[in-house]
């Protein structure tokens, strides 16, 4: 049943946006016709519904590269023959994300008077980096040690584990974290503010509230 009332609200927020094309007289019309206009809880209710259903919303992707060295010992016994390194140096995508579907009525505040919708949105979510080994590029020591034994695929195998740490490390930089912040605050602007045009309200406002005081989650 649930599912059955969400459907309707996209539906009614679909037709008003449909109905924006036809100028304010036709567009308010087709809004008091699905009755959002004379009922702000179920405008608010169409459009959370809409917002919702988008989930995880990527507001940032991130280019980095970032050089990973390891190094191992080839013994007998106690007795090292040889220390082999390997660095890897490896490009990496990161994408930052809000999770729409964690939004509820509690976080959208519609001011009639002013009018202005106060959005609080969810904290930028910092998202596992995507190595692409393909494009990496390896310098390693060209010992004796890596042509008798497996000691380059046992470098590859710990570069391939230090790196998401790295990436991570990279991906929370101030720099990078700011303009994610800006990112996600100006896409939940025009998203609210869209339905909100089409309802006849092309003069609202859309304040974007950050959550957890403005700070970014990981």
């Amino acid at each position: 049943m649930r599912r059955i009332f969400a459907w309707i609200g996209v539906l009614a927020l679909v037709g008003v946006i449909v109905a924006a094309i036809a100028g304010p007289q036709k567009r308010r019309e087709a809004c008091i016709a699905v009755g959002l206009c004379e009922d702000v809880d179920s405008m608010m209710g169409a459009m959370l519904v809409s917002v919702k259903r988008q989930q995880a919303l990527i507001v940032l992707t991130a280019r980095l590269v970032a050089p990973i060295t390891s190094a191992r010992e080839t013994t007998i016994g106690p007795v090292t023959l040889a220390t082999t390194r390997q660095t890897a140096i490896l490009p990496a995508t990161v994408n930052y994300a809000i999770d729409l579907s964690t939004m509820g009525e509690d976080d959208l505040d519609w001011n009639v008077a002013t009018r202005t919708l106060r959005v609080k949105r969810p904290r930028v979510t910092v998202m596992d980096p995507t190595i692409d080994w393909g494009k990496a590029q390896i310098y390693e020591d060209a010992g004796w040690a890596t042509v008798l034994t497996d000691v380059g695929q046992n470098l590859r195998r710990d570069n391939d584990a230090k790196a998401p740490a790295e990436f991570r490390k990279q991906a929370s930089a101030a720099e990078l974290l700011a303009m994610a912040n800006g990112a996600a605050d100006a896409a939940l602007e025009t998203i609210f503010r869209m339905p909100l045009a089409a309802a006849g309200f092309q003069d609202a406002r859309v304040n974007v509230i950050r959550s957890g005081e403005g700070e970014v989650g990981q």
